[in-house]
């Protein structure tokens, strides 16, 4: 079975190299925390959590294998339907950056089943940081901030955020730069993730992946995870906070007004489509 693996690794080592990107792989030796690896790699630590699967950032052993890319990035699967544009939107990029750094000649040339190539150095570079915040994920508002009856205890409750429906799988990326304060299981918040600047606090929740650690320092525009539907979920989405001294406040009046659509147009704003104050 090693063999079978040892084979496949090198074929898809071979494979990818003449993109512009290689793949290889590290086995953690004993004493190697995931932090250490990635700084000795010259890689980040989420790009390498995004790209193993069953990888767990506290909890690594002595002979596993971890597979890393350089330059550092993260991959992207085509599914049926996708198109070239909203990919780029969703990693708030190009459809330039992205035809240049996977060397593709046509936007319209994708197969499902297909995986793309996103450098970190493209990722959020369309990102509005006029507001010091930026939008964690690509998507549509579609539960606002305030009082509203839960989807699924049919009761009245204060809604503390906003959430916002994409895809599963969707990236999710760090609003602010800032220390991880939580990263797990978090009740009905599903796997979330907390970082504070020192002043503001921002919560991701339902996450399907977490591609952060508790005391790492991340950047803003960092992917830090992926959408899903876990915990009181009716579906995919992001249930993004914002929160000043444990007191919540509206995510939309400190978000930018803008969205970048990946082929040079700017999007509607959940403002003017009445999800504002």
């Amino acid at each position: 079975m090693k063999k079978v693996i040892d084979v496949f690794l090198l074929f898809f080592i071979v494979t990818v190299s003449y993109m512009g990107y290689s793949v290889y792989h590290y086995t953690v030796k004993s004493g190697d925390t995931l932090s250490l690896i990635a700084q000795r790699l010259g890689v980040s630590v989420d790009s390498i959590l995004d790209l193993n699967l069953m990888i767990n950032a506290n909890k690594i052993y002595s002979g596993e294998r971890i597979l890393y890319v350089k330059p550092d990035g993260v991959f992207q699967s085509v599914n049926k339907g996708d198109a070239l544009w909203h990919i780029a939107a969703e990693y708030f990029t190009t459809v330039k950056s992205i035809l240049k750094n996977n060397h593709l000649k046509s936007p319209n040339l994708l197969f499902p089943g297909e995986k793309l190539f996103i450098p970190s150095t493209i990722m959020c570079k369309t990102s509005d940081k006029k507001t010091g915040v930026i939008w964690p994920v690509f998507g549509e508002i579609t539960s606002p901030y305030g009082w509203r009856i839960n989807p699924i205890t049919r009761k009245k409750e204060f809604h503390a955020g906003v959430d916002i429906g994409a895809p599963e799988g969707t990236p999710v990326f760090s609003a602010i730069s800032g220390i991880v304060t939580y990263a797990g299981w978090y009740g009905g918040y599903g796997n979330m993730i907390q970082i504070f600047n020192g002043h503001m606090l921002t919560r991701y929740g339902h996450l399907s992946k977490i591609d952060c650690y508790v005391g790492e320092h991340v950047k803003q525009g960092m992917i830090i995870g992926r959408i899903g539907s876990t915990g009181l979920s009716t579906g995919p989405h992001l249930h993004f906070e914002i929160r000043i001294n444990g007191t919540p406040y509206n995510p939309l009046g400190y978000l930018p007004y803008v969205y970048w659509s990946g082929e040079g147009k700017k999007l509607p704003t959940p403002y003017q489509e009445g999800m504002g104050y």
